[in-house]
């Protein structure tokens, strides 16, 4: 209960700094919800967006930093954020939640570059399928969940099998680095902060072809209402994404700097995912049915309630500009 408290707390906070002035529901500004890392967090350090975007009369451009997706969608539900990115499961949530949210772009990994489930270096655990009976730490409503779900269930195993631990990133690398945990299911810079302070070992995650997806969403009415603003926006985005796919050295020193991160964590975060770290593409069929078997996966395994069509949610109205 203490924790629970903690965190509304906290989401009430981050909630009362996004604010609902000019750029957030009126005006002709917007508020872009950001996590640290992916294109919208260069975007923000760059600062070239806001200018883009300002030459066509959408200003101001607000940034609000949140640790993870769950956090995030809260914000744009309460109407406090405009637009943003998040993994595939705070998506699902969303949606199962009945909130006004669609996905406009998509940026989806190959599965052969995806995972994220580490453990200490000693640790007896070599497969997932050791995971029963353990601690298992992952953030709740969070692609981790997912991932959760997809590694147990390659072996046989529900989330029933293990002891879930549901905890913020900051809080899973405080257990993780004082083994209060058995195993942990993260993303970067995390997993790779994680590898370089605490010497974690990956353990390799089988999605059974299931691509990871971050999904730039919109507040529906926004889109609705300004749908030349959430595709300019996405064709400003896209540039920044090229940029930084011709510039990853200095993505590198930029992100360090703005994180407070050692440069190798950055390199190795960007190694791993061998140029595809930085895309924002319009959402295609092949999207639409990749989250379909997301929803599935989370119904099927008791995450979500009700089976969902992830078509539904869908906003295809952006082509970019080049």
């Amino acid at each position: 209960m203490r924790r629970r408290a903690l965190l509304a707390g906290t989401l009430a906070l981050m909630l009362a700094a996004c604010g609902k002035g000019d750029s957030a529901g009126t005006g002709k500004g917007l508020t872009i919800g950001v996590q640290k890392g992916g294109v919208l967090f260069v975007a923000k350090e760059r600062g070239a967006v806001e200018k883009t975007l300002a030459a066509q009369g959408i200003a101001p451009v607000r940034w609000v930093e949140f640790p993870s997706g769950p956090p995030l969608i809260e914000a744009m539900r309460a109407g406090s954020v405009d637009i943003g990115a998040v993994g595939d499961t705070p998506v699902a949530y969303a949606q199962a939640s009945g909130s006004d949210i669609v996905y406009v772009a998509t940026h989806s990994f190959p599965s052969a570059i995806t995972g994220g489930l580490i453990v200490p270096r000693q640790s007896p655990v070599r497969t997932a399928a050791d995971l029963k009976g353990k601690r298992l730490a992952f953030t709740k409503g969070s692609a981790s969940e997912l991932s959760a779900v997809i590694a147990l269930k390659k072996h046989g195993l529900t989330l029933k099998d293990v002891t879930p631990v549901y905890l913020a990133p900051g809080d899973a690398m405080t257990a993780f680095s004082n083994g209060s945990i058995d195993a942990w299911i993260t993303w970067d810079p995390y997993r790779g902060l994680a590898e370089e302070r605490h010497g974690a070992r990956e353990i390799p995650i089988d999605r059974a072809g299931l691509a990871s997806t971050v999904f730039y969403i919109a507040r529906g009415a926004i889109v609705k209402e300004r749908p030349e603003a959430i595709a300019a926006t996405l064709d400003a985005l896209r540039d920044e994404a090229a940029w930084a796919r011709a510039n990853l050295d200095a993505v590198s020193k930029l992100s360090a700097t703005a994180t407070r991160l050692p440069l190798a964590v950055q390199q190795k975060m960007l190694a791993r995912y061998k140029g595809a770290a930085f895309v924002v593409d319009p959402v295609t069929p092949a999207d639409i049915a990749n989250q379909q078997r997301v929803t599935d996966y989370l119904t099927e395994a008791g995450v979500l309630n009700r089976k969902l069509d992830a078509g539904a949610i869908a906003w295809t109205g952006w082509t970019p500009k080049s």
